[in-house]
């Protein structure tokens, strides 16, 4: 059990993607292989991006999960079945022997080449930045001229056609105002360009339709008016490199007035090249269920349901499931639907808001500390009823306020169930989130909930971690 103290960073396919609240894989996968055997039903109430879908399905268990959000969805399913090496290598290939050219077009200067980013602020061009043809240096730094100014303008009328309007409420959380759309985001450039992209990506076949669809989500970002300029990075030891460097999108919708502009083409395959390296080049494909009963008598291995939670949960009959392992939404600390408009809206997916469980600032939603509690124990409360006897449900969380745990406390009252015990959960490195939020919690915590009598050598394995402690985590009670 000690990947449960020293798990490394994320690599592969889980560091493909910036979907937000990804969790350790080491833990995921001792906590399965302790407390569940091979052919045992494993399920996720609250998928994210299909960590513990992956590791359950990796370690021979059957795997039942569901998620409200669309991008999760295509995310598990891409982790559980990603396409080859060389079929993504080809892709890219002929993607780019069709867009690269006009966008690079966009991107060029006659007389002064192709540029990869600018340095925007107040409407000014700062400094314009190409990559140089030879030699070791990064980049090639010059100013801004006329023909800039005039290449950028002639893109900022560009009206996008294939993207459906971003729905987006006031909330000063995340830095989102109700007037939010594409063109606030996004230069006209940009926007033209992410369309050549997502139009061409749109005629591949499925095999690798969706990892080209995600490979576009996970760059995005980058493509946007919210990567910030980084201009001390030395500031917290007094001293400082006075150079620029380029930051991130980080989480919310702040857009920083000195921005980086950055060559789109160049995000996409930045972003295609780390996805290649993290392919297989073969690989065995887990059908996928169509139902939980699929699953249930053996004709599948996995199902996962877009539906929410409280739905999935009705497909499954009681004293089913042997382990529940899951990373509900934690309060306040992140709006998953509202932060996934963007990659969502690429997808062409317009998800449920209304069955979201989470507590969100939000002017209109109506998502509320009482709301979220009451969802949140009503589906953890009807998930014991469909564990068997022996099971557990162990649940990955982070607040420091007592009114969130509440959910999480009322469910020693189901019929049968008993707490067992708590331990951190680490990290090889922290979240923005977690080094920045005001109140964050440094670490998440691992709770264990078990059903009637547990194995004994189960809860000696427990016992034996390092942190372990027979009641709920003491930084919070």
């Amino acid at each position: 059990m000690t990947d449960l103290t020293t798990p490394s960073s994320y690599a592969g396919l889980y560091n493909f993607h910036k979907y937000w609240g990804k969790k350790p894989v080491e833990p995921l996968r001792a906590l399965i292989s302790v407390l569940s055997d091979k052919g045992d039903v494993v399920s996720d109430p609250f998928l994210g991006s299909g960590g513990i879908a992956k590791e359950a399905v990796i370690l021979g268990r059957r795997f039942l999960g569901s998620e409200i959000n669309p991008i999760a969805i295509r995310l598990t399913e891409f982790n559980i079945n990603p396409c080859t090496k060389d079929s993504y290598r080809q892709a890219i290939k002929r993607l780019a022997d069709i867009v690269k050219d006009p966008i690079q077009e966009s991107y060029t200067v006659a007389g002064l080449g192709v540029t990869s980013h600018l340095l925007w602020e107040n409407g000014s061009i700062d400094a314009v930045w190409q990559r140089p043809s030879t030699g070791i240096r990064r980049r090639v730094e010059r100013d801004a001229t006329a023909a800039d100014y005039e290449l950028s303008a002639s893109y900022e009328d560009y009206k996008p056609s294939l993207l459906r309007n971003l729905t987006v409420f006031k909330n000063s959380r995340i830095n989102a105002t109700v007037d939010l759309d594409w063109k606030k985001l996004f230069s006209g450039r940009a926007l033209r360009n992410i369309e050549l992209l997502l139009g061409e990506i749109r005629n591949f076949p499925t095999e690798v339709r969706l990892a080209l669809e995600l490979t576009l989500t996970a760059s995005i970002g980058q493509m946007s008016r919210m990567v910030f300029a980084i201009t001390s990075r030395g500031k917290t030891t007094g001293s400082s490199k006075g150079k620029t460097e380029v930051g991130s999108w980080v989480i919310g919708f702040w857009r920083p007035k000195q921005h980086f502009e950055i060559n789109a083409w160049n995000c996409f395959e930045a972003r295609a090249n780390k996805l290649l390296k993290a392919l297989p080049d073969s690989f065995t494909a887990i059908p996928l269920g169509s139902s939980a009963s699929n699953v249930l008598t053996n004709k599948t291995a996995v199902y996962v349901n877009s539906r929410g939670a409280a739905d999935f949960l009705d497909e499954i009959p009681d004293n089913t499931l042997q382990l529940v392992i899951t990373d509900p939404p934690h309060g306040d600390r992140i709006p998953y639907l509202e932060l996934s408009e963007i990659w969502n809206a690429i997808l062409g997916e317009s998800p449920n808001l209304r069955d979201e469980v989470v507590v969100s600032n939000a002017v209109g939603r109506c998502m509320k500390i009482d709301e979220y509690n009451l969802r949140l124990t009503s589906i953890l409360q009807y998930t014991a009823a469909k564990l068997k006897i022996g099971g557990f449900i162990v649940l990955l969380f982070n607040s420091r306020h007592q009114r969130e745990w509440q959910a999480l406390k009322a469910l020693s009252t189901a019929a049968d169930m008993n707490l067992i015990g708590s331990m951190p959960l680490n990290y090889s490195a922290r979240s923005v989130v977690q080094d920045n939020r005001e109140g964050a919690m440094k670490t998440d915590f691992i709770v264990v909930y078990g059903k009637g009598v547990s194995r004994p050598d189960r809860l000696r394995e427990l016992g034996s971690v390092p942190g372990w402690i027979n009641a709920l985590p003491t930084e919070v009670f």
